[in-house]
């Protein structure tokens, strides 16, 4: 018989995202579920990582990540944010944002504690805290424009003693960004009950329409109770790589790589020098990328306008676009998902996911980080299953 497994996550099967990819494979699928491109990345990269392997960069990097990169991460955080960043203590290169998400928590929260996560919110954020044996809070956006409930906030900040809150920006799924007034309010509230925070800003150069990202590094009354969290993979269109980075200050850092070091010690190094020679070589390349974004943005849009089963929601950030689907009166966002795959041939994402409870707003998230023939061929198919 076998023992007991005590699961820490009884509840939880395969995400969301796997699911609805299993199913695009499984129809044959245009796949605008999953939050990757379908185009590749920067083609010197590809030079850049043979560069480093032919170079002999094979071994383990050091610990808290190749110098080099943590040197080029700095610059930009300088050039963009006017942020001071030491490479050595209070930068650490991940494997990926979702690792670093997982060790700040790790790091920080103990059991009982409680941890502030707004919803929708990207389904690893309440696992990560109940494995760690934190309880989560959570506090729902407000809709039509996943606004933060200020008041609520501010009631639940004043009765529960809250170690850490957890805020995505520019967010996903919603595609809302905050700005300079918001970052400040979160401060001075957090401020009060000395409340760690984490931000996960990994769509930061992703912000449309001439606004620009504001983030919390940009704050004297947040940097030094913040974790803040980037993408490489969202920068570079290679999500596969699984790099990301997690800024703080050094008291923090140094907690989070105490976490860093047994969890995966060091990342592929071959990579990190790749994205250093990149960074290095190429600083201009992600001035651009708000642009490139928003053009398939609007594409999708456009191609999309007038569909009568379809509203599209705003989107200020990230690379998804929600979407109100009219049959959500009477059929649930999950069903309608696996509809969409099965008969017509497009995958999107459920928003119920991104709520713990599997509230229903009645919409679907599509991923635009495609290239234009795949939302071109999209949108066809969704026209010809029009009601």
């Amino acid at each position: 018989m076998p023992p007991d497994l005590h699961s820490k996550l009884p509840d939880a099967g395969i995400s969301i995202f796997a699911h609805m990819t299993a199913l695009a494979n499984r129809h044959g699928a245009i796949n605008l579920a999953q939050g990757f491109p379908d185009f590749a990345p920067p083609e010197q990269l590809f030079a850049y990582l043979d560069e480093g392997v032919r170079s002999g960069y094979n071994q383990y990097a050091a610990m808290p990540g190749l110098p080099q990169l943590r040197t080029a991460l700095a610059r930009r955080l300088r050039d963009r944010y006017d942020y001071e960043a030491d490479p050595d203590s209070t930068i650490t290169v991940t494997a990926g944002a979702t690792q670093s998400i997982y060790t700040a928590i790790s790091a920080f929260v103990r059991p009982g504690d409680k941890v502030l996560i707004f919803e929708p919110a990207y389904d690893s954020y309440g696992p990560a805290v109940r494995i760690n044996g934190g309880q989560a809070l959570y506090l729902r956006l407000e809709l039509p424009d996943f606004s933060i409930p200020w008041d609520a906030l501010e009631q639940l900040l004043s009765k529960e003693t809250v170690r850490m809150v957890l805020v995505n920006n520019p967010h996903n799924p919603a595609g809302s960004i905050l700005c300079a007034d918001d970052l400040l309010r979160i401060g001075e509230l957090t401020r009060r009950h000395n409340s760690l925070l984490l931000w996960d800003e990994v769509y930061d150069l992703l912000v449309f329409d001439g606004k620009r990202h504001r983030s919390a590094l940009e704050f004297p009354i947040l940097r030094d109770r913040s974790i803040v969290v980037f993408s490489i993979g969202k920068t570079l269109h290679n999500t596969g790589w699984k790099i990301g980075y997690a800024v703080a200050p050094e008291a923090l850092t140094n907690e989070l790589r105490k976490v860093h070091q047994f969890l995966v010690f060091s990342v592929n190094t071959p990579a990190q020098y790749a994205v250093a020679r990149f960074l290095d070589s190429h600083p201009g390349f992600t001035d651009e990328l708000h642009q490139f974004y928003q053009t398939r943005r609007d594409l999708f849009w456009d191609l999309l306008r007038g569909h009568p089963d379809f509203e599209f929601l705003p989107c200020r950030g990230s690379y998804f676009a929600l979407a109100r689907f009219r049959a959500s009166a009477t059929t649930g966002d999950l069903a309608y998902a696996e509809h969409l795959v099965a008969t017509l041939g497009v995958a999107a994402i459920p928003i119920s996911a991104f709520y713990h409870d599997a509230h229903d707003p009645g919409l679907l998230r599509f991923c635009f980080a495609k290239k234009e023939e795949t939302l071109r061929e999209a949108a066809r198919l969704l026209w010809l299953g029009k009601a």
